[in-house]
């Protein structure tokens, strides 16, 4: 499965080995769910990397630090999600949740990452920049910096668009929407599914 390939070094903020291990396990636990990660602006394992790292703004926050090593510096867009869903009240609501669970978490990970997938093709569709998605289709967001200079100087120029129109979008409605969507529908799956499942299997 895609989610075996995320490593340590594609998360934007600080975390140790047992981060990724325990990402993982989750992931193994509920494989029956990973349908539920899906492409959007970026490719398929580019939103498993998306899960992970939205699957990391779910801890407690003092174990949040984000990267500021040169290569993050490269990802601009990263920075700007990241304190976009930190400021949005429907995914702190998610987080404070008194009876939120480890697989609550990982479940609404997996929906956050394919809405947020969504809505950068979205910003890409309203700004203009489908040029940048047909692109994407033929590189990965998290490995661009393992092109030639020239290709990474172009996944330079294109972040840069991206993120101007990303800001402009970010004033409107439309991201806070899709996290609240993804919250909600990810609570009914765990409420309506995955606990009745438990129940079902309790009982056999």
């Amino acid at each position: 499965m895609m989610y075996e390939a995320v490593t340590i070094d594609k998360s934007i903020l600080y975390i140790e080995q047992h981060h990724v291990d325990t990402f993982k396990m989750m992931a193994r636990k509920l494989d029956n769910y990973s349908y539920l990660v899906k492409v959007g602006g970026l490719g398929q394992m580019d939103s498993w990397i998306i899960a992970f790292n939205i699957w990391l703004f779910l801890l407690p926050d003092d174990d949040l630090l984000i990267k500021t090593d040169e290569t993050s510096l490269y990802y601009t867009a990263n920075v700007l999600i990241y304190n976009a869903f930190k400021d949005d009240t429907h995914f702190q609501n998610l987080k404070e949740r008194i009876d939120a669970t480890p697989e609550l978490f990982y479940l609404s990970t997996l929906f956050l990452a394919t809405g947020l997938n969504k809505w950068v093709l979205y910003v890409m569709k309203k700004y203009q920049l489908l040029a940048i998605f047909e692109r994407t289709k033929y590189r990965s967001y998290f490995d661009a910096l393992s092109g030639s200079e020239d290709e990474i100087q172009l996944f330079l120029e294109d972040q840069a668009q991206f993120v101007k129109a990303a800001v402009q979008e970010l004033r409107e409605c439309s991201f806070a929407q899709m996290i609240k969507k993804c919250c909600d529908e990810a609570y009914f799956l765990y409420v309506d599914h995955y606990q009745q499942s438990n129940i079902q299997d309790r009982k056999a």
